[in-house]
């Protein structure tokens, strides 16, 4: 605190000289400038420095007046004012450190005096405002981003998240934590660095997506924290799963009369996989350029190809693959059986086309003459005979039940 010089004019000046204040008001000649400090948000009005100043003139011309001038003089009246009369600098308002920190008010005391016109003096005050915590950490960013491959290794760095505290020294660092979103354990975070780690496996065909919490913490007293941080983990595919066929072996009976282009079996698979992960084609296996099968290479459907015949080939064997677009690609393989069943498409045909017998005129009636016997190819083709032609005289009679003609 700046004290009173004690100055006492000499002994024999007259009153007149006295008045003629030669002198101008004067600070403590031991310290010419002053440094206080003040922690940041003490009340309005608080007490700071209290400057003196003396003048060694007679009282009407020692009237001291004090005021903040120089370019300093706006920002020192925005946070501190000063009694003109006492020289007492007292607090404004609320002061902020994070405003600014240091000041350096410029103070004249002035004398008032007349003759020959008012004297002043000026000396520096420094004014070091302390932290308090009073400021919460801030996350760089509301929402943070990140996209992750499921079969990223453990103990990689997917993230780096960052929080500022414009506070001071242990009341800006800050240290974090995840509160919320990590109930499975997959990720950890550095509390120093903010680097978030995956620590398990991920498997994009259970969770696509993971939503941390994490809360930024400064070291005051108390702490301040804030709980706002978001992490979105966006989990991405990768072709880790090969295709499944719905059922398998597939089997499946078509009439041998079906037209081409007929569908026959729809063959299906499934990938658990994403996007093209999971896009399958499809074609047919161990087959040659006589099967009479083609398969829709995006559908799935087996259709007939060629004409179909029972009599020829009534069973066929051969396999189907579905595979994916990954790169690399997945796929995977089941049989195929598809039988041909009958229809009436083949006329019973005689074994000969002509029969020559000789019979003797005194055959006895009921003799055998001869035996015919014709075929069906096709299944379950029970064959029944009649003469049509030539027994004008009804000699001849083929009985119901066989193949024999005989004489009557």
């Amino acid at each position: 605190t700046l004290s009173l010089l004690q100055c006492v004019p000499p002994v024999g000046r007259s009153r007149r000289a006295a008045n003629r204040h030669p002198h101008f008001p004067q600070y403590n000649y031991q310290q010419t400038e002053y440094r206080e400090t003040i922690r940041e948000n003490v009340e309005e009005g608080y007490p700071i420095l209290q400057l003196r100043a003396t003048d060694l003139d007679s009282p009407a011309n020692a009237n001291i007046r004090y005021r903040f001038i120089g370019e300093s003089a706006a920002v020192a009246r925005s946070a501190f004012e000063i009694d003109p009369r006492s020289g007492l600098i007292t607090t404004r308002g609320i002061v902020d450190r994070e405003a600014n920190e240091r000041y350096t008010l410029l103070v004249e005391a002035s004398d008032q005096g007349r003759e020959p016109g008012p004297r002043s003096a000026t000396v520096s005050v420094h004014i070091t405002v302390l932290d308090e915590n009073d400021n919460v950490p801030q996350f760089s960013q509301k929402r943070y981003v990140v996209a992750v491959r499921e079969d990223v290794r453990p103990h990689s760095e997917i993230l780096r998240v960052s929080a500022s505290d414009q506070d001071k020294d242990g009341n800006a660092a800050v240290h974090y934590n995840i509160i919320s979103g990590n109930s499975r354990g997959q990720f950890a975070i550095d509390s120093v660095t903010g680097e978030i780690q995956v620590v398990a496996p991920l498997d994009f065909e259970t969770e696509r997506e993971y939503t941390l919490r994490l809360r930024a913490q400064d070291n005051g007293r108390p702490p301040l924290s804030n709980n706002t941080g978001i992490v979105s983990v966006q989990v991405t595919d990768v072709n880790d799963n090969p295709p499944i066929f719905v059922s398998t072996p597939f089997q499946a009976t078509v009439l041998e009369s079906a037209p081409i282009g007929h569908s026959i079996l729809h063959i299906q698979a499934i990938d658990t996989d994403n996007g093209d992960n999971a896009r399958l084609e499809y074609r047919l296996t161990g087959t040659g350029t006589d099967t009479p099968f083609v398969i829709n290479a995006a559908t799935g459907w087996v259709t007939v190809s060629s004409e179909l015949d029972r009599e020829s080939v009534e069973h066929y064997f051969f396999g189907v693959e579905a595979r994916d677009y990954g790169a690399p690609p997945l796929s995977a393989t089941a049989s195929v059986t598809i039988t041909v069943m009958d229809v009436n498409d083949n006329r019973p045909e005689f074994l000969q086309k002509e029969y020559y017998v000789r019979l003797n005129e005194d055959a006895a009636v009921g003799t055998s003459v001869v035996s015919v016997t014709a075929v069906d190819r096709d299944v379950n083709s029970a064959v029944t005979y009649q003469i049509t032609g030539g027994n004008t005289r009804n000699r001849f009679k083929k009985p119901c039940l066989n193949n024999i003609v005989d004489f009557v």
